[in-house]
């Protein structure tokens, strides 16, 4: 699938914002480099997700 530079731009930023409103700076990464939290693993496999993205992007 083929983003131009301005497409990109914007899918970042949405990103960027989602991560942001759900707050998941609180998580840590383990030896893989993996978000992870035991209490909350939604939070931790949306951060995963979001970061896939990004590398992506």
């Amino acid at each position: 699938m083929y983003f131009s530079e301005k497409e990109k731009l914007v899918i970042s930023e949405a990103l960027q914002l989602l991560w942001d409103e759900r707050g998941l700076d609180y998580l840590s990464l383990d030896d893989n480099g993996k978000y992870c939290d035991s209490d909350y693993p939604a939070d931790a496999d949306l951060a995963n997700i979001i970061n896939r993205l990004w590398n992506y992007f």
